[in-house]
């Protein structure tokens, strides 16, 4: 696949729509796991385990979603796989 203007396009749509995606799924685990926590202040090393993770699904989100909007952008212009 060649880097043509359609492909930026396409994942800089894809990387937007990922980056929203994961703000939702962001805010409903973290909502989630708030509700799980007995005590807000206790879990210092669990915090940082959440942090990670979160750091992790969002960079693995953003590559997916940009990695489809460059392919979508890819079969749009007609240039094929």
């Amino acid at each position: 696949m060649e880097l043509s203007l359609p492909v930026i396009i396409g994942a800089a749509v894809g990387l937007g729509v990922g980056v929203l995606d994961y703000g939702i799924i962001a805010a409903l685990l973290r909502r989630a796991l708030a509700k799980g926590r007995p005590e807000p202040g206790g879990a210092g090393a669990s915090n940082r385990r959440h942090d990670l993770l979160f750091k992790l699904l969002f960079v693995v989100n953003a590559l997916a979603f940009a990695a489809v909007g460059a392919l979508l952008g890819s079969q749009v212009a007609g240039y094929g796989l």
